[in-house]
């Protein structure tokens, strides 16, 4: 079933729904507290999304001994809020 944009979400009993939001495909490569935020093209968005990279950078390595690395993969979506 595709997808079809509507104005506003519909509501009947019985039926289930997910709102689609279009986003950047994003790969986040963390080392230490270096972040590196690339597209699937290998574009660096690291400036683009520096809030996300600050995010990623902000994430503690679960107890135990650290990883050299981490990657995360993942969708980065703007909202505008209407003033």
């Amino acid at each position: 079933m595709l997808a079809t944009l509507v104005d506003r979400p519909f509501h009947r009993p019985g039926w289930v729904y997910e709102e689609k939001y279009d986003g950047v495909r994003i790969l986040a490569y963390k080392e230490g507290r270096r972040v590196t935020l690339l597209s699937r093209n290998a574009k660096d968005k690291t400036g683009t999304f520096a809030e996300v990279a600050r995010a990623v950078g902000s994430l503690r390595p679960h107890a135990g001994r650290p990883p050299r690395g981490s990657y995360l993969a993942s969708a980065a979506v703007v909202c505008e809020v209407a003033r």
